[in-house]
């Protein structure tokens, strides 16, 4: 079939499609066709000089495994259940969580997703993060026995063992957006580097001079290691240990990205010494934002440092209160 599209270079084609997407411009019937420097993407009419027209494969039409599921419990158990609806995507493995009240089927919820997405070869469910370390609580529930698998995120291939190192593909558009930020030859620590995704996005597209990535988990280190040499992005450093110890010993850094969302506040102080624009995480209650917001300014006024809200934005929900804040904070000595 014949369809306008945007002819997009690889390395920029997810965040095309992400933006065509969002205006509602992308033809979903559709299929996506690769070629060996450009990505052609489906759109509903011309909207660029450089839109063409080619012919693309249609989509075979989906069933969603959640209307799957539930007529094969139907017809199983003979009840009528709720079933969660969204699941993340990491490789070829899906991940899912599943309440206590709707346990039993597990294996049904499990098979119905693997029906439904032929992509998707593994299926885990998802107790919750475990520890400091933000390790998920995985049961493989249906699919290939193993928890190892390759993501690819704006042309970067990240592999990553969800069993063992926590990974997020729902922070791929914030990890660009920082990375966009950075420029030639500026110095960046990540001080909870995890399997390192914010730092390659960071040296794949902003040439820095170098990104330190830092992380305690000794998993995490071997994968963020194993990232760096399969995308020969030689600028990462990889440290593993504490970043409260680390960090100090670093050279000053124009961003220091800050993703540990539950522990960011105790690190604070340790940033501020050493960086120029923290890219600051924290999961918390909606009412206490600006009271964190007041924390973070007395403790840049201690260490008599001057601080900016440059950006506030929310990157999650996570309950009815609780939500994920990134901010953006200009570090500047107080004259």
């Amino acid at each position: 079939m014949k369809s306008w599209c945007l002819p997009v270079p690889k390395e920029k084609a997810e965040e095309m499609r992400q933006k065509v997407l969002k205006e509602g411009l992308l033809r979903k019937d559709l299929k996506i066709k690769e070629g060996r420097k450009y990505v052609y993407i489906p759109i509903k009419e011309k909207i660029a000089k450089g839109t063409k027209k080619m012919e693309f494969e249609k989509r075979k039409e989906k069933f969603h495994f959640k209307e799957y599921a539930l007529s094969i419990i139907q017809k199983k158990y003979g009840e009528q259940i709720s079933l969660p609806s969204s699941f993340d995507i990491i490789g070829d493995i899906a991940i899912i969580k599943i309440s206590e009240d709707i346990m039993k089927y597990k294996e049904e919820i499990g098979n119905a997703l693997l029906s439904a997405h032929k992509n998707i070869k593994v299926v885990c469910m998802d107790r919750g993060v475990k520890d400091e370390r933000r390790i998920r609580n995985i049961e493989v529930i249906a699919g290939e026995n193993r928890t190892e698998a390759i993501h690819r995120e704006y042309g970067i291939k990240i592999l990553v063992d969800i069993k063992k190192v926590y990974y997020s593909p729902r922070l791929a558009t914030e990890r660009k957006r920082v990375a966009d930020m950075v420029k030639k030859g500026e110095v960046v620590i990540d001080m909870f580097a995890g399997v390192a995704p914010f730092s390659l996005i960071i040296a794949k597209f902003s040439n820095p001079s170098v990104v330190y990535a830092i992380d305690k988990n000794p998993d995490a280190v071997y994968y963020a290691k194993k990232n760096v040499w399969m995308n020969r992005l030689d600028k990462i450093k990889v440290m593993q240990g504490d970043a409260m110890e680390i960090v100090p010993q670093l050279p000053k850094a124009e961003h220091i990205i800050m993703n540990l969302p539950h522990s960011s506040f105790k690190f604070f102080t340790t940033a501020i010494d050493k960086g120029k624009i923290i890219h600051y995480y924290e999961i918390m209650e909606k009412e206490k934002i600006e009271e964190r917001i007041k924390m973070l300014e007395e403790e840049s006024l201690k260490r008599n440092k001057k601080m900016e809200l440059l950006n506030i934005k929310k990157i999650g929900t996570y309950s009815p209160n609780m939500v994920k804040i990134g901010m953006d904070i200009l570090i500047e000595n107080n004259l």
